[in-house]
């Protein structure tokens, strides 16, 4: 049945571009429904330029919603509160509208370490882990780590200054950013993380050979896309 839309049913979205990809209002509208909550959540394409007022038009009017790529890093610096998870990652993926203030909050953390464990069976403590990327998934998906208790994370990012910063506010001397994906040949990892975008678009290349490697225990992707 479809909802009925009144002037009270609150307006949430996904933020990002590109979001088409994105079956977060699949899942969000049928959840809302489930519990009967009086809400609608759509997925919108916003440049970076629009970020800022986008967000604060949906809260202010009393909704809020989700920020994806590439607009996480951006939406930790505008919102007015921001957890714990956000302060330490920099990056921003709920944000909502309490109290007067805008909150924001980092889910991709907790969400991230869930699957970590049901993937693996357990903690990734002592666990040798390459990533891939250094953007705000990257963000929470190292912090995770470094709480599940991993041995060492090596990062392998297109922009090697992006993800020195990174590692610096996340990782400490337990990650490392490695200067040249030659770097990662033949070396054994019980870990690999995808977190970048490759993989939105079919006709992206692999974001890395895994032939390369001398041995991927487990490999986890970010992109849900097959």
């Amino acid at each position: 049945m479809t909802p009925r839309i009144s002037s009270r049913t609150r307006v949430l979205a996904l933020i990002g571009d590109p979001v088409d990809h994105s079956s977060s209002p699949i899942i969000q509208n049928a959840a809302m429904r489930e519990l009967g909550l009086d809400g609608v959540y759509v997925a919108l394409r916003t440049r970076l330029d629009e970020m800022v007022g986008s967000v604060r038009g949906l809260a202010t009017s009393g909704g809020g919603g989700n920020i994806t790529l590439p607009h996480k890093e951006k939406a930790a610096t505008m919102v007015d509160v921001r957890s714990e998870a956000v302060k330490r990652t920099g990056a921003c993926n709920t944000f909502w509208f309490q109290d007067g203030q805008i909150h924001g909050d980092n889910t991709d953390v907790e969400g991230f370490s869930r699957a970590l464990e049901a993937f693996l069976g357990g903690p990734p403590g002592g666990k040798r882990v390459l990533m891939l990327g250094a953007g705000g998934a990257a963000r929470a998906c190292l912090v995770a780590l470094m709480d599940g208790g991993v041995e060492e994370v090596h990062l392998l990012n297109r922009t090697r200054d992006r993800a020195r910063v990174v590692a610096r506010r996340i990782g400490g001397a337990r990650a490392r950013v490695l200067d040249d994906a030659r770097k990662a040949d033949h070396q054994a990892y019980d870990l690999v993380v995808n977190t970048t975008r490759l993989g939105l678009d079919p006709e992206d290349p692999l974001p890395f050979d895994l032939r390369r490697l001398g041995r991927a225990g487990a490999v986890m992707d970010l992109v849900y896309l097959p």
